[in-house]
């Protein structure tokens, strides 16, 4: 689809509007001023020290004013398109009774398994640290809340968790949260479920997601039945981008209903999380007259993928090792497993294209010579790519 994204040349505006943006410009206004006033001045050598004045103390500040505060800085911040100015953005969030969304701490719940099968019940205190392997050099850590017992004789139990610090990039998929730094007497490991999200964390909103959430709420005028209202709603309410709500019509219920599939940047969302968003929007009143808005998490289709890497050849073997390493979180970032690489995720009703992800990959590590996928393209509809099963071979052991 072509971008239709407007461009604005304020130069030209401005030009339009018989403001000179030169300081030639501005010495021929100021010309034909003095000249109509009946000036008697004739001397218009540009060596004359009355235009060098005029320079000095019009044309250079006046050509300033208009070039760099006019045209750069405040019409390009009266319009959310271009607007770059965090407090312009905000004002025109605020037109729309919208104000940035603060960062917020990832919750969940983290599952504790007994070291044998039967024993006394066992204490996990608070504050125990459930940690990730090192993901593109950073490893991430939840704390648990409150003490939890484990139940005589029971084998695991859930236990609520929240995030060292603020930030979307504690929203990982299951199995992340793995290593207990310091041993818990009793229990033999600690990992997180598939849907262990209980409270997305996010990052301070950006100004680029501010001005998509403030586009969205132009559209949100009328106070109910449209895509947008909802929207509006959904990303009040938790850490999800407008851009991560994909709507169902054609009352899949019956007449006035519709399904809203909510997809997480990382992870799946549990069931916790999608009850507290339905409540939000059918129990509470946030809903249409008539209406039947559904909140689901966005259906997951099981893929496994595999590829062989060529590592060039001068690297040594523990270069080799942690390549692989981090090919492999690569890989799962663009299966929304983290959120550590800037790389093209699984979408819905889309194409998932390994020759792109060929050339990220490419671009990212310097030390792959070569590579071959397994796989062809994954096709997906209403749902999102999710792996079962990675498989990365290193091709110059083979």
């Amino acid at each position: 689809m072509a971008d239709l994204t407007p461009i604005i040349d304020f130069k030209r505006i401005v030009e339009n509007a018989g403001i000179p943006t030169t300081e030639e410009g501005w010495k021929t206004l100021f010309k034909q001023d003095v000249d109509a006033s009946g000036s008697i001045i004739a001397n218009e050598s540009p060596y004359s020290p009355f235009w060098r004045l005029i320079s000095a103390i019009v044309a250079k500040p006046a050509t300033w004013l208009v070039n760099k505060v006019l045209i750069e800085k405040i019409l390009p911040n009266l319009f959310l398109q271009t607007a770059t100015d965090s407090q312009f953005i905000e004002a025109k969030a605020w037109e729309h009774d919208l104000t940035r969304k603060s960062e917020e701490r990832t919750q969940g719940k983290v599952r504790f398994n007994r070291a044998a099968n039967t024993g006394p019940s066992l204490l996990i205190s608070a504050g125990t640290v459930i940690q990730t392997d090192a993901i593109n050099g950073t490893v991430y850590r939840v704390l648990t809340i409150n003490d939890v017992i484990l139940p005589e004789n029971q084998t695991s139990v859930l236990v609520p968790v929240i995030a060292e610090n603020a930030g979307a990039a504690y929203n990982l998929g299951a199995g992340y949260y793995h290593i207990l730094p310091e041993a818990v007497t009793g229990i033999s490991s600690a990992i997180n479920d598939e849907h262990w999200l209980d409270a997305l964390g996010a990052d301070a909103e950006t100004n680029q997601d501010l001005k998509l959430r403030t586009r969205n709420a132009f559209t949100a005028a009328a106070p109910w039945h449209i895509d947008a209202v909802y929207r509006a709603i959904l990303t009040q309410r938790s850490g999800l981008d407008t851009d991560n709500i994909f709507f169902e019509h054609d009352a899949p219920r019956g007449p006035g209903t519709a399904n809203a599939y909510i997809l997480l940047d990382t992870g799946t969302p549990s069931q916790s999380l999608i009850d507290d968003l339905n409540d939000y929007v059918m129990a509470k009143g946030f809903h249409g007259h008539g209406d039947d808005l559904q909140v689901m998490a966005m259906p997951g289709i099981n893929v496994s993928v595999g590829v062989t890497i060529y590592p060039h050849a001068y690297l040594l073997e523990t270069q080799v090792t942690a390549l692989l390493a981090n090919v492999e979180n690569f890989i799962r970032s663009a299966f929304r497993e983290n959120t550590d690489y800037t790389v093209t995720k699984t979408q819905p009703a889309s194409r998932f294209s390994f020759s792109r992800l060929s050339q990220e990959l490419h671009k990212e590590f310097d030390g792959i010579d070569s590579l071959n996928w397994h796989q062809t393209d994954i096709t997906s509809q209403n749902n999102v790519p999710r792996l079962t099963a990675l498989t990365i071979e290193n091709g110059n052991a083979l």
